[in-house]
C-alpha cells in the first residue's frame, strides 16, 4: 500500500544498522534483529507532528523482532495498517492486524515481532500529557496511566478516535492548514489524548464512564486476549467465562452488545486469520488447504471455504497459488 505522510521523510534504508539508529532516535533505544527468511530491508519511516504527538509510518519489509525494553517516556498507539504484529506488553499478548491496534504503557517491558508486510500507523504520545489529562479528573491516581494493551479498532469509540488521526494525517500532507497554527495544533493535542482516554480502558478515573461499561470492557477484552493467545485451544463460553470471572450468559451478553457477536464467532475469525497466515506462507507443491484447515478446526472445507471467502473476499485455494 501507499506510504502515508510522504511530504515527511524521516528514513529509507537497508541497512540494519541506519535503521536501528534512526528508529532508536525517533523513539527509544531497542534491540533490532531479521527474521530467518531471506530478503532485503527496506524501511521506510515517514513522520509529522500535532503538538507534542507524532504521526508515525513505519515499515521493515522484513520480518523483524524489536526488543525495547520499557518506553519510559511515552505511550504508543500501533496501528497495522497491513500485515500482522505480535506484540508482548507485560504478560499480555497481542496478535495485532487491521482489527486489534497495540497500546504498550510507558511502564511494562515491550517485545514486539512485525510481519514482513506489516506497515503500521503509530501513534506517539508523551507520557506527561496523558498523565496531566488524566489527572484533571477528581480521585485520578497519581500513578501512571496503564491502558489495555488490546485496541478493538472496531469499537465505536475506537473508530471516532480513528478519525482525529486520521484528520492529523490529512492535514499533515497539507502544504498549510488548520494544524500549522501552533494553537490549533496545542488543541487538537489534547483532543486526541482525552480522546484516547474515553475511547480505550485504562488506569484512571474516567467519570463519562459508568463503572459496569469500563468492568464490561475489560471482561471482554480479557476473554479476546485469551482467545488470540491461544486459538488452537478447543476454548469454550464456559472455560471462558470462568478464566475472566463472569458467568457464560454474562460474558455471552458482553460480546453481543459491545461487538455484535459470540466468543465462539471471534474464535473462528482468530483460527481464519492464522489459517490464512500459513496460506500466505506456503508453498503450492508443499502444503493443501485440506492439511492448513484442519491444522485449524475446520473440518467442514466447504464451510471453511465460505467463511474464509467472507473474511479475505477470496477463496483459500486462492490464497495458496498466490
Amino acid at each position: 500500500m501507499t506510504a502515508l505522510l510522504r511530504r515527511h521523510p524521516v528514513l529509507a534504508t537497508a541497512d540494519l544498522d541506519e535503521a536501528r539508529s534512526s528508529v532508536g532516535q525517533s523513539f527509544c533505544p531497542h534491540r533490532l534483529t531479521v527474521g530467518p527468511r531471506r530478503g532485503a530491508l527496506s524501511v521506510v519511516h515517514n513522520a509529522a507532528s500535532v503538538g507534542g504527538i507524532g504521526i508515525n509510518y513505519l515499515r521493515y519489509g522484513q520480518d523483524v523482532r524489536i526488543t525495547p525494553g520499557t518506553f519510559d517516556s511515552f505511550y504508543l498507539v500501533q496501528i497495522p495498517l497491513n500485515g500482522t504484529a505480535r506484540v508482548k506488553v507485560g504478560d499480555t499478548v497481542v496478535q495485532s492486524d487491521r482489527r486489534f491496534a497495540s497500546l504498550p504503557s510507558p511502564t511494562l517491558p515491550v517485545d514486539m515481532e512485525w510481519s514482513a508486510d506489516c506497515e503500521q500507523l503509530l501513534v506517539h504520545i508523551p507520557r506527561d500529557a496523558v498523565q496531566s489529562a488524566a489527572e484533571t479528573h477528581p480521585g485520578a491516581p497519581s500513578d501512571p496511566v496503564v491502558f489495555h494493551p488490546l485496541v478493538d479498532m472496531n469499537s465505536p469509540a475506537m473508530s471516532s478516535w480513528m478519525r482525529i488521526v486520521h484528520l492529523a494525517c490529512d492535514e499533515a500532507e497539507r502544504e498549510t492548514g488548520v494544524l500549522s497554527s501552533p494553537l490549533a495544533a496545542s488543541h487538537f493535542e489534547q483532543v486526541i489524548v482525552a480522546g484516547l482516554l474515553a475511547a480505550q480502558p485504562n488506569t484512571s478515573v474516567q467519570p463519562s464512564q459508568p463503572a459496569r461499561t469500563a468492568v464490561t470492557s475489560r471482561t471482554v477484552r480479557c476473554a479476546l486476549d485469551l482467545i488470540h493467545e491461544q486459538p488452537e485451544y478447543p476454548w469454550r463460553v464456559t472455560e471462558l467465562a470462568t478464566r475472566v470471572g463472569v458467568g457464560p450468559r454474562t460474558l455471552q451478553a458482553a460480546f453481543q452488545r459491545e461487538r455484535g457477536t459470540t466468543p465462539l464467532e471471534e474464535l473462528r475469525r482468530a483460527r481464519l486469520a492464522r489459517a490464512h497466515a500459513d496460506l500466505v506462507d506456503a508453498r503450492p507443491d508443499g502444503t493443501s488447504v485440506t492439511e492448513v484447515a484442519t491444522r485449524w478446526g475446520f473440518f467442514h472445507l466447504g464451510r471453511f471455504s465460505q467463511f474464509y471467502r467472507a473474511e479475505f473476499g477470496l477463496s483459500p485455494s486462492q490464497t495458496l497459488a498466490s
